[in-house]
This record gives structure tokens, C-alpha cells and sequence, in this order.
């Protein structure tokens, strides 16, 4: 530490090299001490206390650790004191009493069960009904937090079959990416499923690339935002469907309803990972290990001709 004037700490960043690649040589990074707030006026990098250990740790359960530990200490400052509270409450206490996948669900998907549980999946197997006797709508389901750009949880997406639940309902995904906080290296590889990112990250061992999910087929200005200011590169990996080519294409400007091109701001551009050697599979994690590295190497700076040939509005909802 290089110093403490009033309630702020300031040393160097220990999260400098996840976004320049590099270590702090200066005393730009302040925190402080009463709310956990900090911000790196050299790298840009901020948030709270629980979003700088899961950068640090690359880890979800660290995240969760620390909010449980500020909780039970009555300092949690981030807690929504003043909001009216759900009757599912979407705080880490409640997430940290579900369990993990059963491994047999994972495994039919191709999902490595630590990256899942690193990744924060959990699986409600315990609790069956609300306080009021009313069933819950994320019993027996795969559940994938939804956190804010600095870390916070806002609610879970619960997953059964082909059916999604938001807990609470009404939760903003839109101001969300699935994965967000795990980045070590300065490219985004986007795609629409939480579930994805955990598939990429089950054969993707390496740290330049992070999977981020936009939650669905639908991508908001407020996650343009996030990703713009975090990576210098992104790589579209939307699902091989109508709903997912026609955003690719909207946010390309490439469609009549969207001329503009909205894919800007990356220094080292926009790349494509395309499905042309596997036609038949609907995303990632319809990909084998080896096709998904095999996609990796074969990225291209313009978009597939499915996608420069439409020309028609988009649609497809959030999942």
C-alpha cells in the first residue's frame, strides 16, 4: 500500500495485467474501505470487494464467499436495503443453499463439472416450495446467476428442458453477461447461452479468450457497453438459427432496420467464428471438442454469407 487518506487505500492495481496484459507500475488504484468500491484510473478496471476476489480468484465461489461473510457481518453495503423484497429472495445466501449439477446432466451435454461449478451453475433439488406453500419456479432445474457489471446478483435464470424461468421475474439479463467476470485477456467471444460459455471453457483452456453470454438472441445497447468497455476484441459466435443470424446481421448493419453498424469500438476489431464446416450443429455446444478448436483457428474478419445476405428485421427473445 502506498498510502491512506480518509477512507481510501491506494496501491497498485493487482488486477492491471488482466486488462493491459501487464503488471501496475504506478499507484493509480484506490479503494475504499467503507464500501468496498475501487476503481484503477489507469486500466479503467472498477467495481466492489466481491467482483475484485473473483477477478482475482477466477472464481464464482469466492465471489459468493465474500458476500456471504459481508452479509453475516452486517457490512454488506451492496444489499437493496430500500427495494421491496421478492418472494424468492435473489441474494447469495439463497444461491449458495443450492447444489451442484448432478454430474450425469453435465456430461450429456459435454460440460466439464468443475468449469460448471466454477462458473457458478448450480441445480435446486432441496426446496420444493415457497413460504407461502406455492411451488417454486426453479425447482429441479439447472439455475445460472445473473450478476451486474460489478458483480452484484441480480436474480438466476432457471433452466429445465427447453424452458427458462427468471428469478426474480423481471430480472434485467439486459444489463448482464453470462461469464463477464471471469476475463483474463482482452477478447470476448459472444454467444447466447450461459451453458455455451461453460461448453467453450470446457475444451478452451486458455486465458486471451473469454465466452461472455448475452443471455439470448437479443443483444442490448447496455451490453454493448460492457463488452466495448472491457475487450479490445470481439468474436461473434451467435447460434446457427434464424433468430441468431438475423441479430448478428442487425448488429452488423447489415439489415434494412439497421443500417448502422452497431459492432464498433474494438481496437483489434470484429472477428467471426463461422459454422460453414458444421452446418447441421445450432451453436457451441452442438460442436465437438475438436470443431470448436477447429472454429477458433478459422475465424474471419467478415461475416458469413448467411448473415451479409439478409435483409429483413430482427427478432428472437431473451433465454
Amino acid at each position: 500500500m502506498k498510502r491512506q487518506t480518509g477512507d481510501e487505500l491506494n496501491c497498485r492495481c493487482p488486477v492491471h495485467y488482466l486488462y493491459k496484459g501487464r503488471p501496475s507500475d504506478g499507484y493509480s488504484f484506490y479503494i475504499n474501505v467503507d464500501t468496498g468500491l475501487w476503481q484503477c484510473f489507469t486500466c479503467g478496471a472498477r467495481g466492489n470487494l466481491p467482483t475484485l476476489v473473483g477477478q482475482i480468484t477466477n472464481d464464482t465461489n469466492a465471489i459468493m464467499g465474500v458476500h456471504l461473510f459481508m452479509a453475516q457481518s452486517n457490512i454488506d453495503s451492496f444489499n437493496r436495503g430500500d427495494e421491496e423484497e421478492e418472494v424468492v429472495p435473489a441474494d447469495w445466501q439463497t444461491y449458495a443453499a443450492f447444489d451442484r449439477v448432478p454430474t450425469p446432466l453435465l456430461e450429456a451435454r459435454d460440460l466439464d463439472p468443475d468449469v460448471a461449478f466454477r462458473f457458478g451453475i448450480r441445480f435446486n433439488k432441496k426446496t420444493k416450495s415457497l413460504p407461502n406453500g406455492d411451488d417454486r419456479p426453479d425447482y429441479k432445474c439447472i439455475i445460472t446467476p445473473v450478476m451486474d457489471a460489478v458483480g452484484t446478483l441480480m436474480g438466476w435464470q432457471a433452466k429445465q428442458g427447453r424452458y427458462f424461468t427468471n428469478v426474480p421475474t423481471g430480472v434485467h439479463k439486459s444489463e448482464s453477461l453470462f461469464g463477464y467476470h471471469y476475463a483474463r485477456g482482452d477478447t470476448a467471444l459472444l454467444v447466447e447461452s450461459p451453458l455455451d460459455v461453460v461448453r467453450f471453457h470446457s475444451v478452451y483452456k486458455g486465458t486471451e479468450i473469454q465466452a461472455v453470454s448475452s443471455y439470448g438472441a437479443s443483444v442490448s445497447e447496455f451490453q454493448r457497453g460492457m463488452l466495448t468497455s472491457r475487450f479490445d476484441r470481439l468474436i461473434m459466435a451467435m447460434d446457427n438459427d434464424d433468430a441468431g443470424r438475423l441479430e448478428s446481421a442487425r448488429l452488423s448493419g447489415l439489415t434494412r432496420k439497421s443500417p448502422v453498424n452497431l459492432l464498433t469500438g474494438y481496437r483489434k476489431r470484429v472477428w467471426w467464428l463461422t459454422y460453414d464446416d458444421v452446418p447441421d450443429a445450432k451453436d457451441i455446444g452442438d460442436m465437438t471438442d475438436q470443431q470448436i478448436l477447429d472454429g477458433l483457428d478459422n475465424i474471419t474478419r467478415t461475416p458469413p454469407h448467411d448473415i451479409q445476405g439478409l435483409s429483413s428485421g430482427v427478432s428472437g427473445g431473451r433465454r
